[in-house]
């Protein structure tokens, strides 16, 4: 039914599903050369409830296209005046938590960065005054490489809406929160719910509410730990605040992306970066000449420091034929003769199934490394974790950035050692 459809300039090539308001097509935009996803307006409804569907139809554009976040699936083109009307919107390389978790429950880490993504992709719909109303699995893609987005906000109440009475419950009754199921309270807590029901599902591998009666709805869940015996007890304890009975027990979406970054970092697969002492010159005792223990000790420091310039020289040029990239030393003073070797830093994760333009971006920080800007590398950082969340690769190598600390002025001919853009310009 689909062959040699279009809706404008969109070429639909299959159909991806069907909801309460429409169809959702996979189609070709023959101008940008992109695959989009284009969701319909169904047309067989009338009178208030063909209005009602109308209106949310109009107010999934309006708030979709109010958040520009990297967690939330973009919308790009509208046409109200069509028939049927349509939404184009960036197309997910899926699948959805829903179709995932067919498959068994998440392992500590996906979960992990799941988490993070969403909730923070509610934070900014909170902070525009956005409140989603249906997070559940379903309403979680998947975008590949590790990356989720939120999805359908086809029932969100977005500032000035006239649209939902007083005391309507909108949602799905086995993600929503006490409050909504009694007194149809509509609540950026009532996401927080949602999702921490989600992520309770995705941990524990089943649903969340063994039934659908009322008393069942309203009960308080389970302790997630013992449900989930592999999962770290401390993100067991910070999804079990998300569902808590009352709101107030509850954190905000911000303050649940915070908890979970800050929970015990998942194993995860490490790259082999050599450390600055896997790659440096032979110590300054095995270069310096022989006659340097019978010089005067009044010149003894003189020969130290040219022993010290030399290796450093010598370290430069091993680096510019390494291959892997390694976090350069911080700036020390000279070096006792005795020094003990300092300890090499701990190895870098690089976060798993990364593609072509992640792993650019994660180029970009060691990019900036060699150039001497520390504080360049850590903005970078920023902006990796602004796009793909906070991981335990980018958390290890924060660690390690740290420690260098900040851009030594003197210590290269650039200036100061910044990247293009820095938070504060």
């Amino acid at each position: 039914m689909t062959d040699g459809r279009s809706f404008g300039r969109y070429r639909v090539t299959g159909t991806l599903g069907a909801g309460a308001m429409g169809e959702v097509y996979c189609a070709v935009d023959d101008v940008l050369g992109r695959e989009v996803a284009v969701k319909t307006l169904r047309g067989q409804a009338s009178g208030l409830a063909a209005r009602i569907i109308d209106d949310r139809f109009r107010q999934e554009a309006r708030a979709v296209a109010a958040l520009h976040h990297p967690g939330v699936v973009q919308v790009f083109d509208i046409d109200l005046a069509a028939d049927p009307p349509y939404l184009v919107m960036e197309r997910m390389a899926g699948p959805s938590l829903k179709e995932r978790l067919a498959h068994g429950a998440l392992p500590a880490g996906e979960l992990r960065t799941l988490g993070i993504q969403i909730a923070r992709a509610l934070a900014a719909a909170h902070a525009a005054g956005i409140v989603h109303r249906d997070v559940k699995p379903a309403n979680i893609l998947g975008g590949g490489a590790g990356a989720w987005k939120l999805a359908d906000f086809g029932v969100a109440h977005v500032p000035d809406s006239s649209l939902t009475m007083t005391g309507q419950f909108v949602g799905s009754p086995a993600y929503a929160p006490p409050e909504a199921l009694v007194r149809g309270a509509c609540t950026s807590a009532g996401d927080v719910y949602g999702l921490g029901a989600a992520l309770y599902e995705a941990a524990a591998g089943r649903w969340p509410r063994l039934d659908d009666t009322s008393g069942a709805l309203l009960a308080p869940l389970p302790p997630l730990g013992p449900l989930a015996p592999a999962l770290p007890p401390d993100i067991a304890a910070v999804i079990d605040r998300a569902v808590a009975i009352e709101p107030a027990q509850r954190p905000t979406a911000a303050e649940l992306a915070e908890a979970l970054a800050s929970t015990a970092a998942h194993a995860a697969r490490v790259i082999a970066l050599p450390s600055v002492a896997a790659i440096a010159p032979p110590p300054v005792a095995a270069i310096a000449p022989p006659t340097v223990a019978a010089i005067a000790p009044r010149w003894k420091p003189w020969a130290i420091a040219g022993a010290v310039a030399l290796a450093t020289v010598l370290l430069a040029t091993l680096r510019g034929f390494s291959t892997p990239r390694a976090i350069p030393s911080a700036p020390a003073s000279l070096p006792a003769p005795a020094a003990a070797p300092s300890e090499p830093p701990a190895p870098i994760t690089e976060p798993p199934g990364m593609d072509g333009k992640q792993r650019k971006d994660w180029n970009k920080i060691f990019d900036e490394l060699d150039k001497g800007h520390r504080d360049g590398a850590r903005h970078k950082l920023d902006e990796f974790e602004d796009h793909y969340g906070e991981l335990d690769a980018t958390r290890a190598l924060r660690s390690q950035l740290d420690a260098l600390g900040p851009d030594d002025p003197h210590g290269r001919d650039e200036p100061h050692g910044r990247g293009k853009k820095h938070h504060g310009d």
